[in-house]
């Protein structure tokens, strides 16, 4: 399940799930990426109404609209449309990859926790990536901690969009490309 809600207001608004980041959409980029790991699963993409038709035509691909009162409460309403283990992606990684996703699950998978998250470190602090797996709702909590790679970058502040650019060289905003 990919999380791609938000309102973006650390990059003045611009809906981070459609902006184009070497040469692809963010939220492509998560959807491709849960789909190399999913199994039998289904991937749900928990969106805002007015962009629901924007991930339309991927097979095995749902999008849900979520209200987007805020990450919390959008999770529990898309948890209860799915079954467990659910795996949950941001829709804000432009490097994601299958191999990052692999090393998480093979930590989380062997976990009693009902909620795993990946923490990376990163300059010394912990930060929440968005990405966890869910076991049953609620419950007990385990995080496993990663050092921050390429495939962890995540776009939150003007400053990340700029590194992620430097590391691949463009990024256009989906939505202005009509």
């Amino acid at each position: 399940m990919i999380m791609a809600g938000g309102r973006g207001e650390r990059l003045g608004g611009l809906k981070k799930p459609f902006l184009i980041i070497c040469g692809k959409r963010l939220i492509d980029v998560s959807i491709d990426a849960a789909e190399k790991v999913r199994g039998n699963g289904k991937v749900y993409v928990c969106m805002r109404g007015e962009d629901l038709g924007k991930v339309e035509g991927r097979e095995g691909v749902q999008a849900v609209e979520c209200p987007g009162l805020g990450y919390v409460e959008d999770l529990s309403l898309i948890l209860k449309r799915v079954t467990f283990p659910a795996l949950i992606l941001p829709g804000d990684m432009p490097f994601l990859s299958r191999e990052a996703l692999e090393r998480f699950l093979d930590k989380a998978l062997n976990s009693k926790a009902d909620v795993v998250t990946l923490v990376k470190m990163r300059s010394g602090s912990a930060e929440e990536t968005g990405i966890s797996l869910f076991n049953r709702e609620g419950g007990s909590w385990e995080n496993v901690y990663f050092n921050e790679d390429r495939d962890l970058l995540d776009i939150d502040t003007p400053e990340d969009l700029k590194k992620a650019v430097e590391l691949c060289g463009s990024t256009e905003e989906g939505e202005k490309r009509g």
